[in-house]
């Protein structure tokens, strides 16, 4: 739990005095570690937790998930479309819906901005699709907008009633790497207070989860286009791999399998042969104590 340090000046009572603080992101965790203090491994979770984020070769990367068919058509087209563009996907044309524009309104983003999420090893946001596309850093201007939480949170309570104004919308925003390095700063207050002070140092693995939890994640809103030429690596989840593998063991030992199970094998197949003829690093990622174990 975070401790009281006063009011939070725009927002009401019952919002967290810290998190929405009248500070830059890097302000706030300052905060947090004064009212932390020297508590327990508090001091040391705050030095282990910015290391790990902050490593330029496995630290914080944007990612965007999708599923087999929508990858295998950016790669078609050499180009990944937002809602906005109207892509042809699986033969059904897609388009942004109302509550998407509303959203996107109130943040002053929509055609040109693409939609990702902040993350430290993992999968992504698999909600949106089984592949998890991590964006070469290279290609993540320092100016790339940032959101604190899924943008969807401002239609529900308490963000909704009443809606919040531009000046508390901004306390809720970010750059990557602009001024000061919001990226490391807000995934810091979200990882920091679940690990508190606790009885033992974290590790990679559990500071992974915490960045992005299931649909719990920090947004990112980049600005500029990109394609699978852009990608640093295409992750998936090992329990995809193995529900592949027992759907092809079944196949082979003459058992049943359905005809969805048969398709969605042979597109996996295919997106393995894409990644493969285009050069894109492809990985199956597990989590293993201090760090990662790639496969």
């Amino acid at each position: 739990m975070w401790r009281d340090a006063g009011g939070s000046g725009l927002f009401p009572d019952g919002f967290d005095p810290i998190y929405f603080a009248d500070e830059s992101w890097s302000g706030r965790v300052k905060l947090w570690a004064k009212a932390e203090g020297d508590a327990g491994f508090s001091g040391g979770n705050l030095h282990v937790v910015r290391q790990v984020l902050d490593d330029p070769d496995t630290g914080l990367r944007m990612v965007v998930n999708i599923t087999a068919d929508a990858l295998l058509s950016m790669i078609d087209a050499g180009q990944y479309y937002n809602l906005y563009d109207e892509p042809v996907i699986g033969g059904e044309p897609r388009k942004p819906t109302a509550t998407r524009l509303q959203v996107d309104e109130m943040l002053d983003v929509g055609p040109g901005y693409y939609f990702g999420a902040v993350a430290l090893g993992g999968t992504g946001v698999r909600f949106y699709g089984e592949y998890c596309m991590v964006i070469d850093p290279r290609h993540v201007p320092a100016e790339t907008r940032l959101f604190d939480r899924d943008s969807y949170d401002l239609l529900l309570d308490p963000l909704a009633d009443p809606p919040l104004n531009e000046e508390q919308l901004l306390r809720l925003r970010g750059r990557w790497k602009d001024d000061e390095d919001d990226v490391v700063a807000m995934a810091l207050l979200r990882v920091l207070p679940q690990v508190g002070q606790g009885s033992r140092l974290v590790t990679s693995g559990t500071i992974s989860e915490a960045v992005l939890k299931d649909q719990e994640f920090i947004e990112v809103h980049l600005a500029r286009p990109f394609g699978h030429r852009e990608l640093e690596e295409v992750r998936e989840s090992p329990d995809d791999a193995a529900t592949e593998l027992t759907i092809a063991e079944r196949e082979r030992h003459g058992l049943y399998t359905s005809y969805v199970e048969r398709e969605w094998r042979r597109r996996r197949a295919r997106v393995a042969e894409y990644l493969d003829e285009h050069a894109i690093r492809h990985r199956i990622v597990t989590l293993h104590g201090r760090g990662y174990q790639w496969k």
